[in-house]
């Protein structure tokens, strides 16, 4: 199986575990031998990589791999490098969560790590319960991203004719659509809803920054207006590289049109592409005519 098997046409399926498999790439091979003792001690299933080129390889070719753990310090390539071609190999085919390991836990590292999308940093040596937590905290953000990959593959569906299903009207609204003025201040009703949580809990713990961007560009496509990345960044509510990222694998996926903006070349500008639009907006006039109030 390749990379290009795993694009957002098929939804992901989780293996029958529900656990996906652990990934360690280290150079030195005493590391590897007690990192996948300890891994499998825990009940997770590992595979051992010597070189970044092989993990890449194995990565692309086993889609049962989730999470990638990587030594920081390797010959040739070391585990930044490592992420960052993670992350444009295969941002929009699938999803992976690192987490990295070094002798060397000086705050530049730390920063660098987190710059590059790791999950984790952990310091050598490794013991069983700090890399417990870490697993279990890599695996619960795999499942999630499992989530958001799926819906992005229903609404890829929908648009190459395979209806996403949404809920069916009740005689409230008597079957009726809304008109555009109300289905767009019914979005507004579903955005304003969403962040007014974070007055009262943090909004990391419902952060969906896929959702939300969607949620912004249709509110936008509803008016015709394309807007810049800053502004669909903004609505997300996570770091401004973590949105790009997302707004990556939407455009990846065929769900949202980037180009350069005419009227000024340093600018690029965002819009729901056609198909996309349509699957929006038919689920939030089913929604509307279901509940006819915000949801988060």
């Amino acid at each position: 199986m390749t990379v290009s098997d795993l694009h957002f046409d098929n939804p992901l399926q989780l293996p029958n575990s529900g656990q996906c498999t652990v990934l360690i790439v280290d150079d030195d091979i005493e590391c590897l031998d007690e990192y996948a003792e300890m891994i499998e001690a825990l009940g997770y299933i590992c595979q051992k990589a010597e070189t970044p080129g092989s993990a890449l390889r194995m990565i692309a070719e086993d889609p049962r791999i989730g999470i990638v753990l990587a030594d920081l310090r390797m010959p040739l390539m070391d585990g930044l490098t490592l992420l960052e071609e993670l992350s444009a190999r295969f941002v929009a085919a699938r999803p992976l969560v690192a987490i990295i390991v070094t002798g060397d836990g000086s705050l530049e590292n730390v920063v660098q790590a987190m710059r590059s999308n790791a999950i984790d940093f952990l310091t050598k040596p490794v013991g069983r319960e700090t890399l417990s937590g870490a697993l279990r905290r890599a695996s619960t953000r795999w499942m999630q991203l499992v989530g958001q990959f799926n819906l992005m593959a229903a609404l890829a569906r929908t648009g190459a004719g395979r209806p996403v299903e949404i809920p069916q009207p009740s005689d409230s609204r008597e079957g009726r659509d809304p008109t555009p003025e109300e289905l767009q201040a019914f979005v507004r009703s579903i955005v304003k809803t969403r962040q007014s949580r974070s007055d009262f809990l943090d909004s990391a713990l419902f952060a969906d920054p896929a959702w939300e961007i969607l949620l912004d560009l249709t509110s936008a496509g509803l008016k015709g207006r394309p807007v810049p990345p800053s502004s669909v960044c903004a609505a997300a509510q996570v770091p401004f590289t973590t949105a790009l990222r997302y707004v990556r694998q939407l455009v990846a996926a065929g769900l949202v049109r980037r180009w350069q903006d005419p009227l000024d070349k340093r600018r690029t500008l965002l819009q729901l592409e056609d198909e996309t639009l349509e699957a929006m907006r038919g689920y939030l006039a089913a929604l509307w005519r279901k509940q006819g109030v915000p949801v988060g």
